[in-house]
């Protein structure tokens, strides 16, 4: 379990959310990309991801049907803490292009996550030489 994991407190409701809004994010950047390049193949690709993505995201949000045909709301009833998706959600997206674009580090508001993030980002650009 890596360093920022640990420190998110591991698998939790509010991390798994998050990094289902992550991937969305992912794929957002992965479309850009491919329209900067002109490569509409990959961004066709890419939109099908996205849609896969976006489900998968709807499905921790929305309402969840039981075996006797009961619906419920996925989150009513737990104690979800909007701060702890908050954190983690700028965390996992901000390793991807379109998180560092979408979400300032100074959005994370604990000190030690946010120096994760920043070491985690650090590392990357000294081991691929990339400044995204």
């Amino acid at each position: 379990m890596s360093e920022l994991y640990e420190l998110l407190g591991g698998s939790t409701p509010e991390n798994n959310l998050a990094e289902e809004y992550a991937r969305v994010v992912d794929h957002f950047g992965r479309i850009a990309s491919a329209i900067e390049d002109g490569n509409l193949h990959y961004a066709w690709d890419k939109v099908h991801g996205l849609r896969q993505a976006l489900d998968a995201f709807e499905a921790r949000l929305g309402k969840e049907v039981t075996e006797d045909g009961e619906t419920f709301q996925r989150f009513t009833g737990r104690e979800l803490d909007g701060q702890k998706v908050s954190t983690a959600a700028v965390a996992f997206a901000r390793a991807h292009r379109a998180g560092k674009l979408l979400h300032p580090t100074e959005q994370i508001k604990d000190e030690a996550v946010r120096r994760a993030v920043l070491d985690q980002e650090e590392r990357t650009r000294r081991v691929w030489g990339n400044e995204d």
